[in-house]
């Protein structure tokens, strides 16, 4: 195995640096730390694996090569987030344009979402996991997706508003809205 690679990067800002220099270790360890998160964040927005796999490699095949112009950044999940929201919106966008996307789904975007890690953490406290997933497929898709973020991602408030392109108040009040109807309808 190569030294390198066993490397422990001590920190995003480092870690960036090192690929935007051309360190392809560092690039691996990136794809390597994030493309399961990512790759789960997809699931909101479609349930075509391929088109998720397709928008990952092509935004990390993008960042490698753009890797000297890309920002810096303090947190590498935040912009990964970010970029791959942004790539997998375009491609549906240009998917349902060229009408390649079934009625339903151009209707709603985000299909049916997996909750098994926030149903463990509503059980933990007492709730049923099925009636949990009931009321949250009720939720509107912004307030589904600032949940997910916040719970699944693990997200502070100012990192959720980033990738979700709105500012903080939005997402405190979609998370508030989320939260008391959950509580309300609980």
């Amino acid at each position: 195995m190569n030294e390198l690679f066993a490397t422990n990067f001590s920190s995003d800002e480092l870690l960036w640096e090192r690929f935007k220099n051309g360190d392809r270790v560092a690039f691996e360890q990136i794809i390597s730390l994030h493309y399961a998160s990512l790759f789960r964040f997809g699931t909101r927005y479609s349930k075509d694996t391929g088109l998720i796999q397709d928008c990952l490699h092509d935004m990390f095949v993008y960042l490698w090569e753009r890797r000297q112009h890309v920002s810096a950044t303090d947190s590498i999940k935040k912009y990964l987030l970010k970029s791959f929201r942004h790539k997998i919106l375009l491609e549906l966008q240009r998917t349902q344009r060229r009408g390649w996307v079934d009625e339903n789904e151009a209707i709603e975007i985000a299909p049916e979402q997996n909750f098994e890690d926030f149903f463990l953490y509503i059980e933990t406290e007492q709730l049923s996991a099925r009636k949990i997933k009931t009321l949250i497929d009720l939720l509107p898709q912004r307030q589904q997706e600032a949940l997910h973020l916040r719970y699944f991602e693990e997200l502070d408030i100012e990192n959720i508003a980033l990738v979700m392109n709105i500012n903080r108040q939005s997402v405190s009040n979609h998370l508030h809205k989320a939260l008391n109807f959950l509580r309300e309808h609980w």
